[in-house]
């Protein structure tokens, strides 16, 4: 995050403010003399603001997502009806990526503004006016990739958080077109007042040497890109995954970087999965090898410590695989930032068990804290679909211990989190984590003395949820000033097509300060990982089709339809719960209670088959016979709630 300090007119920045009342019964010199002064009190206000520049994924490297320069919205400030939404902005298609704002910004032909950049999943990059939600700039990076180039991948586009270098004038972000029937990853540089290439794009490539000695290469069309982008020892740097764990023979886990200033990739790479072999049938659906290891982390980014170093969180690969440095699934990884050396790891003890059942460490992202007082400085916290949230020592991770418990430094229970957490001050001067694991938000505080750990202090109320557990947090503040902070989070829909609500909680006590609906989520089988972003008095949100700002002054929310829903890939669909596994057939029951007998030799075989677990659901698109069997082309994740389910076809 980059603060600077600006005097800005109160046209330009300040809530609206209402004066009828009394300049109506006021005439000549009284009127004017009142209106002097209360623009000088106003304009006071202002001066002691900062403004603030949001130019990567949770404000800074450290992914602390804390934002120490908020000086108007605080929990006294947004209570009763004093904040809602100041505009809405449309796009062209659902925005997963966290959106970046940038004060100042000299725009092509139209003078200066603040900026608010949104990315969408239609590859479009957008850059409104963060006050007023003007279009200002726009751009297109080509066409994503047909349906039929990632078979219910359900996405493609710009999936991940750009970042910009306001130094540069540039706007870094990974597209995803579909280039001579080919998938193809690009790297733009782009002109952050044009959102023109300022220079030539480059193609994502890579390889690396597995542990037989040959050679690997990245694959775009089995490698999802949605960690969001790091700028760091002056590279960029992205990390991959799957796609839903397809192709899982194939896909691997990868971080790429390349030179921000002329977009050359580094010599090296990390591969987290260098096996040639696993040990067995995979174990997804005993049809071959699987090595996957992603890195995806839940849209969280890849952070970064004061002396350059990078670090991820790795998913599951095949139970019995795990052999570091070959193969470092379920995993907090330490690399250098030149990407040669795997410098430590953590891993905990559960991860054959994690692998058996899919409980990825991998789904939730890394937050390294600010140096701390104490015999242990330099810490780290993360959690994953097991509930567990671990303190780390980022200077010695611990890597594996079988017994006892590889637990880091401290370890506590947040619930499942596909989820993302903050750190923050308070007024104490006590380092905090807001982890939003389950179905609310939590507030830790870190304890140095006699022992370092973590206390639970606050609880919220639930979160309303039919996807996943977990939300992403973020906090603003003024500095440590007492009674300013509040945690932000967007919940996740509790139907297909739903609304997501967006939550301002207090952290002192875990009481809400404010929610409203804030639109639609219509890729119902994929997460809504989004993230509130909070400077100079607004909060910003992109949701479906539309970018809500959020501010002291504001309105209430305006509704919106939702979208329609993306043509099918086959002519049926069903989705189900899981109720029998025999070989290569499986019964689904659906949401009517009808059981449907699946035959999946076919999606086995083309690696179309996500992983398939009685008690759990799934989606399939292929074809019945006569015997009323359903052949699947492709099995994919569903949720477990039927209340997220498209309708059959």
């Amino acid at each position: 995050m980059t603060v600077r300090t600006t005097l800005q007119s109160s046209a330009k920045n300040s809530p609206p403010f209402a004066v009828e009342s009394s300049h109506k019964t006021m005439h000549g010199r009284h009127a004017w003399v009142f209106l002097v002064a209360l623009a000088g009190v106003f304009f006071g206000v202002l001066s002691a603001a900062q403004a603030v520049d949001v130019v990567t994924y949770h404000y800074d490297n450290l992914r602390t997502g804390w934002n120490s320069k908020e000086s108007l919205l605080t929990p006294a400030s947004i209570g009763g009806s004093n904040f809602g939404m100041i505009f809405m902005a449309t796009l062209d298609a659902a925005s997963a990526p966290q959106s970046l704002l940038a004060t100042g910004v000299q725009v092509a032909g139209q003078g200066k503004h603040d900026v608010v950049y949104v990315a969408t999943a239609n590859n479009s990059i957008y850059g409104f006016d963060a006050v007023s939600g003007s279009p200002l700039v726009s751009v297109n990076l080509g066409a994503p990739p047909p349906k039929s180039a990632f078979p219910k991948a359900e996405s493609s586009g710009i999936l991940s958080t750009p970042v910009m270098d306001l130094k540069a004038h540039l706007i870094y972000v990974i597209s995803c077109t579909y280039e001579n029937s080919a998938v193809v990853y690009r790297l733009h540089a782009l002109d952050i007042g044009t959102l023109q290439d300022a220079m030539p794009s480059q193609v994502v490539a890579g390889s690396a040497l597995l542990d037989d000695g040959s050679a690997v290469q990245f694959q775009a069309d089995v490698q999802r890109q949605r960690p969001a982008l790091l700028e760091a020892n002056g590279n960029i740097y992205a990390a991959f995954g799957s796609f839903g764990d397809l192709a899982e023979d194939v896909s691997r886990g990868w971080l790429l970087g390349w030179n921000a200033a002329n977009l050359a990739p580094l010599a090296a790479n990390q591969l987290t999965n260098h096996l040639t072999s696993s040990p067995g049938d995979c174990w997804h659906h005993g049809t071959g090898p699987c090595f996957l290891t992603s890195i995806w982390m839940s849209g969280f980014g890849p952070a970064a410590d004061e002396h350059g170093n990078v670090y991820f969180v790795t998913a599951n690969s095949d139970s019995g695989s795990y052999s570091p440095p070959d193969n470092i699934q379920e995993s907090a990884v330490k690399v250098s930032g030149d990407l040669t050396q795997l410098l430590d790891y953590f891993t905990p003890r559960e991860v054959d068990k994690w692998d058996t059942n899919d409980t990825d460490f991998g789904s939730g992202g890394i937050t390294l804290l600010p140096k701390q007082s104490g015999k242990i400085p330099n810490l780290a916290v993360a959690a994953g679909k097991s509930g567990t949230m671990y303190l780390l020592n980022r200077d010695n991770m611990g890597k594996h211990r079988e017994s006892p418990r590889s637990s880091g430094v401290a370890h506590v229970d947040i619930g499942g989190c596909w989820c993302g957490q903050s750190y923050f001050k308070g007024s104490d001067g006590i380092a905090r984590i807001a982890s939003g694991g389950g179905h609310k938000v939590e507030i830790w505080q870190v304890v140095a003395s006699p022992q370092i750990g973590l206390k639970l202090e606050a609880v919220s109320a639930a979160l309303p949820s039919g996807q996943d557990p977990g939300v992403i947090t973020s906090v603003s503040s003024k500095g440590t000033t007492a009674n300013t902070a509040i945690v932000w989070a967007v919940s996740r829909p509790l139907a297909n097509h739903g609304s997501v609500t967006l939550f301002a909680i207090n952290p002192a006590d875990g009481s809400t300060l404010f929610s409203a609906p804030i639109g639609h989520w219509l890729k119902s089988d994929q997460n809504a990982n989004l993230v509130p972003v909070v400077a100079n008095g607004r909060v910003y949100v992109g949701v479906d089709k539309y970018l809500f700002a959020f501010g002291l002054g504001g309105g209430p929310v305006r509704a919106v339809a939702s979208s329609d829903e993306e043509p099918r890939v086959e002519s049926n669909e069903v989705h189900g719960t899981v109720v029998a596994i025999d070989g290569s057939s499986i019964i689904l029951k659906t949401r009517s209670g009808r059981q449907v007998s699946v035959d999946r030799s076919y999606a086995d075989k083309s690696d179309r088959s996500a992983p398939v677990f009685v008690g759990h659901a799934v989606g399939v698109d292929g074809y019945y016979d006569k015997a009323h069997t359903l052949h699947a082309k492709i099995i994919f994740r569903a949720k477990d709630s039927p209340a997220m389910w498209p309708t059959d076809k």
